[in-house]
């Protein structure tokens, strides 16, 4: 018996999704070969896949659905993959994300992930040492997938601050950071999102303990998410949530406005043209 059939898809999420890949193509009466040249990926990443080897990537699914005419069988599992790959104390946070309506974040060093690109973060989870490239495409891939809800019918509102050394902060190549700034301009265009730079020459201290997130859900009390070394944390401890919005408000108010932010970033943008 093949590996493939021989995979219980009741062990986590990769193995179902293997299984019914594997089920599908069978059933359409197509090999791994022809399914490969179909959707125009090798059949080496096919194999890998259906022996739950390898996450497959939205554009993989996307394209085996369609080639397989499976009514979007595959793509309703995919989610599931992705919320597998988010180490297990970051997976409450991604849940209260996405019934957020309002986000509120402050990053002094990168980029946050929802306004991330793929090649910006991409590049970033390269340079932890020790990271398998199969695990930095598994992380890009969930990190993307997060941005989904920006996109979706009732989208929440992202209010972003950000200190002006993330836009020098190369993060692979002068391309990756203009393409990055473009991209964070790109977002604003969108009425529920709103970034704004804390110049450098403001010496608040509010900001320099770390990154946060704050959530707000309807019903619920706020939820902050705090980043640090070695795992972030999520609570909801009325005197910590105090702590950070107030944090946060300090941030705001000494930040610059939307517009001359997108000024500061644009100029900024132009200067990674001369690297």
């Amino acid at each position: 018996m093949s590996p493939a059939r021989e995979l219980d898809s009741r062990s986590g999420p990769l193995a179902f999704f293997a299984a019914e890949l594997r089920r599908l193509r069978d059933q359409a009466g197509w090999t791994q070969e022809q399914l490969a040249e179909a959707i125009s990926y090798s059949a080496a990443l096919v194999g890998m896949v259906e022996t739950a080897k390898r996450n497959p990537s939205r554009d993989f699914t996307e394209r085996c659905d369609r080639m397989l005419n499976t009514g979007g069988t595959l793509m309703r599992v995919w989610p599931l993959l992705t919320q597998a790959t988010y180490p297990p104390w970051f997976r409450p946070w991604v849940e209260i994300e996405r019934e957020a309506h309002t986000l509120r974040n402050w990053e002094p060093l990168v980029f946050p992930g929802l306004l991330q690109t793929p090649d910006y973060a991409r590049a970033l989870l390269r340079g932890r040492r020790g990271t398998a490239e199969e695990r930095v495409e598994e992380l890009v891939a969930g990190r993307i997938e997060r941005q989904s809800l920006l996109h979706g019918t009732r989208p929440p509102l992202l209010w972003v601050v950000i200190d002006e050394s993330v836009l020098y902060r190369r993060i692979g190549s002068p391309e990756i950071m203009r393409g990055q700034i473009a991209a964070v301009m790109a977002a604003m265009e969108n009425r529920y999102v709103s970034v704004q730079i804390v110049p450098a020459g403001v010496t608040v201290t509010a900001g320099l303990s770390g990154a946060f997130v704050i959530a707000s859900v309807e019903g619920s009390a706020d939820t902050a998410y705090v980043d640090c070394a070695a795992e972030g944390h999520v609570t909801d401890h009325p005197r910590d949530v105090a702590e950070v919005c107030m944090r946060y408000e300090e941030l705001r108010t000494e930040a610059l406005p939307p517009r001359p932010s997108i000024d500061l970033m644009t100029k900024v943008m132009e200067t990674w043209k001369q690297t």
